[in-house]
């Protein structure tokens, strides 16, 4: 395993517009994996709303596990869009998205920012949470 692979997490999110079947948004979060260069390891899970006890809004839920994290495509089709979820140890550009975006006739409305997080051994701000509210648990 390279050393690096772990070391640090890339996450962004986006929003989508349009709708698919179930199937398309799998087949879509595959597709994505690909044009980010990226592998899939499995198949995707698909979470299916409202539960049997009422709870969870109108939509889907689709994650797509990779060998470097994870995709997810959060799906509300009363409101004919989605949110993309993406985190990965390896580097990557939304930007690689747009043509796969375009396949699937979906439009991209909104990128956020690229979030980095990292995992040192012995971290130089000792761990404090961004937050004050939150405390390190020490075990």
């Amino acid at each position: 395993m390279p050393e690096t692979l772990g070391r640090r997490v890339y996450s962004q999110n986006a929003v989508l517009r349009g709708k698919l079947s179930d199937l398309h948004w799998e087949a879509f979060l595959i597709e994505c994996t690909v044009a980010l260069g990226m592998d899939p390891a499995g198949k995707a899970a698909i979470f299916h709303y409202p539960l049997d006890n009422g709870k969870g809004g109108t939509g889907l839920t689709v994650c797509q596990p990779i060998t470097t994290s994870f995709m997810v495509v959060d799906v509300w089709p009363d409101f004919d869009g989605a949110y993309l979820h993406i985190s990965s140890c390896k580097k990557f550009a939304i930007a690689d998205l747009v043509e796969t975006i375009r396949h699937f006739e979906l439009a991209l409305d909104f990128a956020g920012a690229v979030e980095t997080l990292r995992l040192d051994p012995k971290p130089p701000h000792m761990g404090m949470p961004s937050d004050p509210r939150l405390d390190r648990l020490e075990i």
